[in-house]
């Protein structure tokens, strides 16, 4: 596994290359020039890159920004280094550029190895995941409605099931739930309640049917990057300290690196929910600050799907909102937070949301 380090200082490159051998199975790539390191970047698929604020032809956001545009590399993680101390327009241009850490010279070398290990395991998970998602691309879509045994029916021949992207997906989906399960099991129970208000404002908002088949398996897994946040942070009882917060904050980035590479347009469509369902209408949100139509639809409707399911739930530093408390909450932030025609929507899909609702609330109490 490469990783390509960006710097003009020889001092640098030996640095990081000692530190980074220490990982097992990786092996540093070093480049002084911008334009030599694009070229190979063209035709490989490094771990990550470590870029520095300074390289020998090229401002190191200026190759960031060009690097971003190559295929494939608008998820890669990025760890970027500066010797300019406290220069906040450098570390906001920064992670406008989607990096992973930001870390300022000297270098500490235990902090650089704990980013790096994090990377390097997110990466090996990955890899093992989708191994695991082959398997079942080979095998099959999984039969979820498997028939009754006790049905006068059961001695029937199974109906063949048809193969369709969303089955596909579906089997694959399960197969990420259950990993996701292994870290915390409220991130499934909020998803999936999430997915049904997501689905009950799509068909309100005359979704194809198509397009609310997408939708409802996609949403089952749009927070699946918080698997990468730690336990500490998700069970909190108390606000989260700006620290904490920044971790919190990568997981619209994590969950989409997670779902990358799988050629399935609704595990695609379920990239592109993780990575938008915390921008804001109005362009303050996160990661890309995008607005109003610049986020798809998918993000804009699973953004208020999202926010209802967290709020009717109570949290460690909070108890639970009834849900006219949580519409009351997402209709001010209609034109700010959320999209002004998805939170109308919720009054015409409140029938079928205070239903799901209603069956979470039980399921909760019966797990309880």
């Amino acid at each position: 596994m490469h990783v390509a380090v960006v710097d003009e200082q020889e001092a640098s490159l030996a640095g990081f290359t000692q530190i980074l051998r220490r990982i097992a199975e990786i092996e540093p790539i070093c480049f002084k020039k911008a334009t030599e390191a694009l070229h190979w970047l063209g035709g490989v698929d490094p771990i990550f890159i470590v870029i520095n604020s300074t390289i020998a032809d090229m401002a190191g956001v200026d190759f960031l920004r060009r690097m971003r545009l190559l295929p494939n590399r608008d998820v890669t993680p990025v760890i970027f280094t500066t010797a300019n101390r406290d220069d906040r327009d450098l570390r906001r241009s920064a992670f406008d550029l989607n990096v992973y850490a930001y870390l300022e010279k000297p270098i500490n070398p235990s902090e650089f190895l704990v980013h790096a290990m994090r990377i390097v395991d997110a990466a090996r998970e990955r890899a093992d995941l989708h191994a695991r998602l082959r398997e079942v691309s080979m095998r099959g879509p999984v039969d979820r409605a498997a028939p009754d045994p006790t049905s006068t029916n059961a001695s029937a021949p199974p109906a063949q099931t048809q193969t369709t992207p969303v089955t596909e997906a579906a089997s694959m989906i399960d197969i990420m739930l259950q990993v996701a399960a292994l870290h915390d099991r409220t991130i499934i129970d909020h998803q999936d309640l999430a997915s049904k208000i997501a689905t009950a404002l799509g068909r309100e908002l005359k979704l194809t049917p198509d397009e609310l088949a997408t939708l409802g398996e996609a949403a089952r897994i749009y927070d699946i990057g918080k698997v990468g946040i730690p336990q500490r942070i998700l069970e909190a009882r108390q606000p989260a300290t700006s620290a904490d917060r920044v971790t919190i904050d990568t997981h619209p980035d994590a969950g989409a690196r997670l779902l990358a590479g799988i050629e399935n347009p609704v595990i695609r469509a379920a990239r592109i929910i993780a990575q938008t369902h915390h921008e804001r209408f109005d362009g303050s949100g996160y990661p890309r600050k995008l607005r109003g139509s610049q986020i798809p639809i998918m993000g804009r409707i699973v953004a208020v799907a999202d926010a209802l399911a967290a709020l009717i739930r109570p949290r460690g530093d909070r108890a639970a909102h009834t849900l006219a408390q949580a519409m009351t909450l997402v209709e001010q932030g209609s034109g700010t937070a959320y999209d002004p025609t998805v939170v109308t929507a919720v009054r015409g899909a409140l029938s079928e949301i205070s239903r799901v609702v209603h069956e979470a609330q039980q399921g909760d109490a019966q797990a309880s």
